[in-house]
């Protein structure tokens, strides 16, 4: 914690979230009581298969499809490489796959390392506002495509992509369609069993569940293969004692959320365009990278010209405000985002570009602290540029560093 006089006001939610009371609540029932075995055959196993039996259906009814296509991992990034590394089995040959230039890394990576087994992939473009084109995209669906990857809503700018237009062509083509949905289940009203999509991952960190819980929508599981080889837990296609309190603890999230998730999507939308238009009234040169129409109700991307993000994202941090320049598996990397040079940013604009993400847990009052701090350190940090660039030196303003 820093020298700040009020408690720490986290706008990261997209890269995770805390868990809600009565998550942790339902995760020390069962530390607690509710310990077992779900493979065991006595009543000790039979009651952690309960819970497990609970959660899968909390989970399931949160994005509107049957318990029994709902297979529990640790979390999106396994979810995305099971399913994209399934491509492997498939019948079509030679194999294609088509995602986009803005996917998570845990679809970058995995695209990267089918392709250095031979497979073709194929990574759509997107336009300044973060969209790909279906023109472009039916186009790249030859006769070898095994699988269409492509995001429901992007981490670092909240751009919704259009995945029930792209589902459609994909039916059209015969080609099995898959949307990492991390940012938007428990922030977009869905109901997948409805929607022309095969494979649906995300996790459960991201609208208050425990971290390392997640799980996948299959529309028919038998086109999944196992990453890991034992026992026969999760149909067989994910070995290994289940995570019972972990998925408990997801369960009751995705209970929490379908319950709420109305009044939450209008709070978070309320605290979003608070904060965006605030700074955008007060602080000349900022910008919103990304569809401001088509996103996700808790995330705004900002670009602050003459600033440097990881300037202004430390000096925040040091008075108890979080938030990030990207995705939090991407930050370490000294380069500026990758989804927003592949939106058309220059390097300059990227380096300026500050991502904010909002949970249920957010106020009003901590979106006013914010907006005045932020625009008290971009006028520090825009005066210490302009002195620096005539060559002069203030120990007013370098002390800022």
């Amino acid at each position: 914690m820093g020298n700040s006089n009020f408690p720490e006001i986290y706008f990261d939610s997209n890269a995770t979230t805390q868990p809600l009371p009565e998550v942790v609540e339902a995760m020390l029932q069962v530390f607690k009581w509710g310990f077992g075995n779900p493979s065991s055959p006595h009543a000790t196993g039979g009651r952690a298969r309960e819970y497990l039996f609970r959660a899968r259906e909390a989970v399931a009814s949160l994005i509107g499809v049957d318990p029994n296509q709902i297979l529990f991992t640790s979390g999106a990034t396994e979810s995305n490489n099971m399913i994209l590394s399934s491509v492997l089995y498939s019948r079509v040959k030679p194999l294609r796959l088509i995602t986009t230039q803005v996917e998570h890394p845990s679809i970058i990576k995995s695209c990267e390392f089918l392709a250095g087994l031979g497979i073709e992939v194929v990574y759509l473009p997107v336009d300044r506002s973060g969209h790909i084109s279906l023109l472009d995209f039916e186009a790249s669906l030859t006769t070898n495509v095994a699988l269409v990857s492509v995001q429901w809503a992007n981490s670092e700018t909240g751009v919704i992509q259009p995945v029930e237009k792209i589902g459609e062509i994909c039916r059209e083509h015969g080609v099995l369609f898959h949307t990492d949905a991390a940012q938007a289940v428990g922030k977009v009203e869905m109901n997948a069993s409805e929607l022309p999509i095969d494979f649906l991952s995300f996790s459960g960190h991201t609208f208050h569940g425990p971290q390392g819980t997640g799980a996948i929508y299959a529309r028919d599981k038998r086109q999944l293969h196992p990453m890991f080889l034992g026992g026969p837990q999760e149909y067989g296609l994910r070995a290994g004692t289940e995570n019972v309190p972990g998925i408990v603890g997801l369960g009751k999230a995705a209970e929490i959320r379908r319950e709420r998730l109305e009044s939450v999507q209008t709070q978070l939308r309320e605290l979003r365009d608070l904060f965006e238009t605030s700074l955008l009234e007060i602080m000349p040169g900022t910008e919103v990278n990304g569809d401001r129409e088509h996103r996700i109700c808790n995330s705004t991307n900002l670009m602050f010209r003459e600033i440097e993000g990881q300037a202004l994202v430390v000096q925040l941090d040091q008075v108890d405000i979080r938030c990030s320049q990207s995705s939090a598996c991407t930050h370490l990397r000294p380069e500026p985002s990758y989804i927003l040079r592949a939106m058309g940013l220059s390097e300059e604009e990227a380096y300026s570009s500050v991502r904010f993400s909002f949970s249920e847990l957010d106020t009003l009052q901590e979106v006013e602290i914010a907006v005045r701090t932020i625009t008290k350190l971009c006028r520090r940090l825009r005066a210490f540029k302009t002195i620096m660039h005539n060559g002069h030196s203030s120990p007013e303003v370098m002390s800022l560093h």
